[in-house]
């Protein structure tokens, strides 16, 4: 018998390596046809990454001056503009401005210093001005870029890819933007993005029908004598500088020519020397926006920015050698399988397994951003998460396969009921119990006795059926669980056994509104029993709430999950003390408090229930809350006043404020209750030390 165990456990491990293997294996094999839901989730994690991981440096060397405005003529005076002939173009009202405008720009920033002025701008078609920026492109080439790019073209079905050359440069050829060609003068602002649509990489050079050309930001490199921080194969992925708008810092253009901010923020022109100035349109009026890993577009001058600050500061991410992903793969399955033999709890299996799949996923972050590696989290972590599920399932199998034994062998011995509690979880009929705030429940039909020796016994029962039933619905709409049903009565608690409310404590309004709504309902089932069995029907509601004993109670053979403990009992003692008042539903001072910004409710006494000698406050429930009408809010205000009064042992004055809640509301109960009260106490003054108490009499 001996060697079959083993033999069984050989067997079970084997097939739990095998589960999570061939998860590992489907997995690798998806991985490496690119799946395109697995790639999607993948490249969804690295954005991810990127948002919520470390940022690259800003580049130090770097000046962004932004085309923010397509006009500046309601940010200049008069005297400004007269300032330079560029600032009187860019104050015009037209856009595009006059292409010497460009030719001023490069002229102003090269003067100054800087080591390369790039333009993020297409310039295909000859435009007026291009006379003068082509003698500043001429004088200042060894330090100026101008924009070209490569369109898709479609022609009779046919497409193909064409160079666009700014206009000036045109008659030059392809050699402007050859990379082979230090002189050139047009790098392409093409950013080709990733299958979704999301730019992640940066590519400085391409080769385009036969041409290897370059990029804006690799030229911008080269003319600055930094083409040896181009990476290997002219490509990277970005490590961005930030989110949009919050990375490189935009100057408006404008204030190259503006005397004042010439000398502030230029210190005229030393902040620009040895600096790489790229010029771009940025704003809300640009349309030049692209998709990158953060939620919000990004300009496309910021995504050049990230390119040429990824080069500067070397800060690219990497993705790891072709054979690490396999490894990953192995190592999920392998930990999946650890896990599974580790324990044998399943909870415990699968928390487990999240944890060490939210570890790694974890884990990947910080290794991104400290050693600036990509490495892939979906399917090694799949590879965990599947690979320890279908491991789970196969046990749940042999668990099953058990139970029917155990169904075999004991279903002679116990009950059905009890025989299903213990094939799904033996702790279940423990008889130990918990600690649980909670909210209780009891309704009572009034005259219930009468009502049975009224009706046949047959009628009897389709009456307390067409009671309980809308009465337990509303019970169970508002998260109650009915604990119990002793005739006419129901027994409800509100909290127990689990309370899935994101608030631990709205069991006491819910509770509340619960009865409330019982009570609405009842109004409606008195006439129809009325009209069809000649009796009339009225329930009074006890709600307490308190810490209270939770659990399968009673004994090894027969037991049921309920609450006790003394806030239980005093909810049952609330549902008979309406009737003195001639209230309806009764709550306790917890309830109150926790319940009073969803409720309206007056207070009612300060009572020493049947059995105690300490006062508990109680209180009547009335309404939901701004449902109280206007007339009622009235009558409580007047019977919150006489109450104190009677309280003061201030008796005649009471009686004259109860008198006024009673002009308003002939019917109301505690008002006549309380004036019956002071008049006894006219004729004999309660005891001293008597502080408005009210003594329960009967339970």
């Amino acid at each position: 018998m001996a060697k079959t165990a083993k033999k069984d456990a050989l067997q079970r491990r084997l097939i739990l390596l095998s589960i999570c293997a061939g998860t590992s294996l489907v997995l690798g094999i998806l991985g490496f046809i690119q799946f395109k839901p697995l790639m999607e989730a993948e490249n969804y994690t690295r954005d991810l990454r990127v948002r919520f991981g470390k940022s690259a440096p800003i580049a130090s060397e770097v000046v962004f001056l932004s085309i923010d405005k397509q006009s500046y003529n309601d940010v200049l005076m008069e005297e400004e503009i007269s300032a330079h002939p560029a600032l009187a173009e860019m104050s015009t009202g037209s856009w595009p401005w006059r292409r010497s405008v460009w030719g001023h720009v490069i002229r102003r920033v090269a003067e100054a210093g800087a080591k390369v002025v790039a333009l993020d701008l297409m310039l295909p078609t000859p435009k007026d001005g291009d006379d003068e920026l082509l003698l500043s492109l001429d004088e200042f080439g060894n330090r100026a870029v101008v924009g070209g790019t490569f369109e898709e073209v479609s022609n009779l079905g046919r497409s193909s890819v064409q160079l666009a050359l700014p206009a000036m440069l045109a008659a030059k050829g392809v050699g402007e933007i050859a990379s082979d060609n230090t002189g050139g003068r047009v790098g392409y602002v093409n950013l080709w993005p990733d299958s979704d649509g999301i730019i992640r990489t940066a590519h400085y050079r391409r080769v385009f029908q036969d041409t290897s050309a370059i990029s804006l930001t690799g030229r911008m490199l080269e003319k600055a004598g930094l083409g040896d921080r181009i990476p290997a194969g002219a490509s990277g992925l970005i490590r961005f500088a930030g989110p949009p708008n919050f990375n490189y810092k935009a100057i408006p253009i404008y204030q190259l020519f503006v005397p004042s901010t010439w000398e502030k923020v230029f210190q005229n022109g030393e902040m620009l020397r040895d600096k790489l100035v790229l010029v771009g349109p940025y704003g809300n009026w640009s349309k030049d926006v692209l998709k990158t890993p953060y939620p919000n577009p990004m300009p496309g001058p910021e995504v050049h920015l990230a390119a040429l600050g990824a080069a500067l500061n070397g800060s690219f991410l990497k993705l790891p050698p072709r054979w690490a992903p396999i490894v990953l793969l192995v190592a999920g399955a392998i930990f999946a399988l650890l896990i599974i033999l580790a324990t044998s709890q399943p909870v415990l299996r699968l928390a487990l397994l999240l944890i060490a799949a939210i570890g790694y996923a974890v884990a990947t972050f910080f290794v991104q951003d400290e050693l600036s590696l990509v490495l892939p989290v979906v399917n090694p972590a799949l590879t965990l998460l599947l690979g320890g599920i279908g491991c789970l399932s196969y046990e749940f199998v042999l668990e099953q396969r058990a139970k029917r034994r155990v169904s075999g062998m004991f279903s002679t011995m116990v009950s059905p009921e009890v025989l299903a509690y213990m094939q799904e979880d033996p702790d279940r009929f423990r008889l130990t119990g918990e600690k649980k705030m909670a909210t209780i429940f009891f309704s009572d039909l009034a005259g219930f006795t009468t009502i049975s020796e009224s009706v046949s016994a047959e009628d009897l029962a389709k009456i307390l059926n067409r009671y309980l039933t809308p009465m337990s619905d509303l019970v169970t709409k508002f998260g109650g669980y009915i604990d119990k049903y002793a005739g006419d009565a129901i027994m409800a608690d509100f909290g127990v056994p689990v309370w899935v409310d994101p608030d631990p404590h709205s069991h006491a309004w819910k509770a509340c509104w619960s009865a409330l709504e019982q009570q609405e309902r009842l109004q409606s089932l008195k006439q129809e029993l009325k009209a069809e069995y000649g009796c009339d029907i009225d329930a009074r509601m006890g709600i307490n709430t308190g810490e209270v004993a939770a659990g399968n109670m009673g004994s090894d053979k027969k037991f049921q999950y309920t609450v006790m403990g003394d806030a239980v009992n005093q909810a049952a003692r609330f549902e008979p003390a309406n009737k003195p008042f001639d209230t309806h539903i009764m709550i306790g001072g917890k309830t109150f408090e926790m319940a009073k910004e969803k409720i309206e409710a007056r207070f009612l006494a300060n009572m020493i229930v049947k059995g105690k000698t300490e006062p508990v406050p109680c209180y009547e429930l009335l309404a939901k809350k701004g449902e109280l009408p206007e007339t009622k809010q009235q009558v409580v205000r007047l019977f919150e006043e006489a109450w104190k009064l009677h309280a003061e042992k201030k008796f005649q004055e009471a009686i004259t404020k109860f008198d006024e809640a009673l002009a308003l509301e002939p019917d109301d109960g505690p008002s006549k209750a309380y004036r019956k009260i002071c008049e006894g106490f006219l004729h004999h003054p309660p005891p001293e030390g008597w502080a408005g108490e009210y003594i329960q009499t009967s339970k």
